[in-house]
């Protein structure tokens, strides 16, 4: 072996892996470190680990689908390159020394294959498909991760890659049972996909397609040649193919197939999650979809409660074609139930055109044509947000239900990414505020004037580093607030803090100890993932339906007419939009100071005895 030292991570899945995990332990011995993260099995498969092989870092996750399973565990791994290989594979001694040698070379390639050889009852298949395949079990973390599919996950590999010259021992099933079970457990999470992607059974699926399979691996691939052995392998690949459709068919008999709707800003799909999250607690077994902007699908990735996340896509509106086209595959998805959160003429065609049984919307004078059950929203209703989404749930499920604000799910790389892109540009001694220095346009934006002298309060009351958030067609604008503050302030801003997308400016708004700012998604989205917040709403933004959580001092928020009631008298914020500009100049930093203070020392008070900072910088 030549070459310098490069580090490998071994990584593994298992569930009930008793008889092989020594003997997988002992052959990734070659690594770095060894990962195994374990689907709480119920075998001796977990004391095994942590008893005798205490050097390995084991952890435990509840199994989805391979694909995630595979992925978390990528998540954990040190080092780039990674060694991916199945508890019931077995490198030889051969094969150890190529993979060191290769990856010690500094290969262009970012990804290696091997070829494996399938053990049944003791002895090698011949002359079949199972030795002909090849898998990608040595890749860098940083090119490679597996697609989203629960069974047969495919490595997504962002580079170049190659065959490696030894093969692996692939003891993939002990016996007839065994191989029988295994193959069950794959038909089950096939169905799943299927009945994800809306596909229906019929007598072709439960009698030609088995028969092929069997016909295919024992005739066309030579697997008469392996004798009874071959035999019986056919005939379980044959029913293993009949049960996918078994299993597909009653899931389709007994899940409720739920859409909902919300083509609209971060805040609102946010909002509208609730609906998703209630639903999913009322009808566990239940199928629910979530039709967004495509730019929205960020803040609702990784929710456990949303089953498929469906982008809707700027083309949709720019060609009838492509309408058209979406519409067809809605309509063959075949829902039960359309929530329709929106409430405009797209989404009603939308709902309309998809054929559910149970269509329900707001109530509006267009929405007979589209919806067969419908609700009055109640604008009286503090934080009605989210109580008319109740509302639309409630009209499914005919009862009360609690609100209860959505949350962001963000994965452990994501996180570490963050803290990571902190610790090289921050002190992270120090707390640190996320600025909406501007609202999503001039009408939701306090002046200019007004914003820097709110920074520069913020700057004069805590010794605080702060990360100005702005879109960046905004830049100009947030370059203006930049320049009127003080040069004090500015020492302390962090101008050109950038985030690559949208996650991963979640994964640092997280690590904040508050977002203070002008309301928008980015107060919806501080909420979301439980960080404190300071709002100031628009003169024309009904502050009455986004206070959430204010009812505690963890958020405040503020509005002109906590001020000036009387410009206001009985009528509602949105009457007054045409007149936002010159409104926003009577709300001066001299009516809100006090508040502001007030909210400062709080978190400062919560960072220092939480021990938030040193916890944060520990974490790094």
């Amino acid at each position: 072996m030549s070459g310098k030292h490069i580090k490998i991570s071994a990584l593994a899945i298992v569930y009930n892996e008793e008889h092989n995990i020594r003997e997988y332990l002992n052959n990734m011995s070659f690594a770095d470190e060894i990962i195994v993260v374990d689907s709480y099995s119920d075998d001796k498969t977990p004391d095994i680990i942590k008893e005798e092989y205490p050097h390995v870092k084991f952890y435990q996750r509840k199994f989805d689908d391979f694909s995630s399973q595979r992925n978390y565990t990528l998540d954990l791994a040190t080092h780039d390159w990674i060694a991916f290989f199945d508890a019931d594979e077995r490198i030889t001694e051969k094969g150890i020394n190529e993979i060191l040698d290769v990856v010690r070379s500094g290969p262009e390639e970012v990804a290696l294959w091997v070829k494996r050889v399938f053990y049944y009852q003791g002895k090698p298949l011949v002359n079949n498909n199972f030795n002909e395949d090849r898998t990608a079990r040595i890749f860098r973390k940083s090119k490679c991760r597996y697609s989203d599919k629960l069974v047969h996950e495919k490595l997504i590999i962002n580079g170049k890659s190659r065959v490696l010259k030894y093969a692996i021992e692939h003891y993939s099933f002990i016996n007839k049972e065994d191989f029988l079970q295994k193959r069950l457990h794959y038909s089950r999470l096939k169905a799943t996909e299927f009945y994800n992607e809306g596909v229906n059974t019929n007598i072709f699926h439960f009698t030609v397609r088995p028969g092929f399979r069997f016909f295919k691996y024992y005739i066309l691939k030579f697997g008469f040649i392996n004798g009874r052995r071959g035999y019986e392998i056919a005939r379980i690949l044959g029913y293993h193919v009949y049960m996918r459709y078994v299993y597909l068919r009653e899931m389709n008999a007994a899940r409720t197939k739920i859409l909902v709707i919300q083509q609209k800003m971060i805040g609102d799909v946010l909002a509208s999650s609730s609906i998703c999250n209630t639903l999913k607690a009322e009808y566990p077994c239940s199928r629910i979809d979530y039709l967004v902007n495509t730019f929205t699908t960020p803040v609702v990735e990784n929710n456990p409660n949303i089953d498929n996340i469906i982008p809707f896509e700027d083309g949709y509106r720019e060609s009838k074609l492509k309408f058209f086209k979406f519409l067809k595959k809605i309509r063959k998805t075949n829902y039960d139930v359309v929530i329709d959160a929106y409430a405009k003429w797209e989404s009603g065609i939308i709902t309309s055109f998809s054929g559910a049984e149970t269509k329900i919307g707001y109530k509006k004078w267009y929405t007979s044509f589209f919806y067969n059950k419908t609700i009055a929203p109640d604008k009286t209703v503090s934080g009605s947000a989210l109580y008319h989404r109740m509302q639309l749930a409630e009209a499914l499920t005919e009862k009360k239900h609690p609100i209860v604000y959505p949350k962001i799910y963000l994965i452990e790389q994501e996180r570490q990414e963050a803290k990571k892109q902190m610790s090289e540009k921050l002190n992270m001694h120090l707390p640190v505020f996320m600025i909406s220095v501007l609202g999503s346009d001039n009408i939701k934006s306090l002046p200019a004037e007004e914003m820097a002298k709110m920074i520069d309060k913020i700057s004069d009351s805590c010794n605080a580093q702060l990360l100005f958030n702005y879109l960046p067609s905004q830049i100009e604008k947030a370059k203006e607030i930049y320049n009127l503050c003080s040069p004090k302030t500015q020492a302390k801003i962090f101008f050109d803090f950038y985030f690559k997308d949208l996650r991963s400016f979640l994964a640092v708004l997280e690590q904040c100890n508050a977002l203070i700012g002008n309301e928008g998604g980015a107060v919806n989205m501080a909420k979301a993932l439980d960080i404190p917040t300071f709002t100031i709403f628009s003169p024309w933004i009904n502050k009455n339906s986004w206070n959430m959580l204010t009812e505690n001092e963890k958020h405040t928020a503020l509005h002109l007419k906590d001020y000036f009631p009387e410009i206001y008298g009985t009528k509602h914020p949105k009457e007054f939009k045409d007149q936002s500009l010159e409104l926003y100049k009577k709300l001066t930093l001299n009516l809100f100071e006090n508040d502001l203070e007030a909210f400062l020392k709080r978190i400062m008070k919560q960072a220092k005895d939480e021990g938030l900072l040193l916890s944060r910088k520990e974490s790094i």
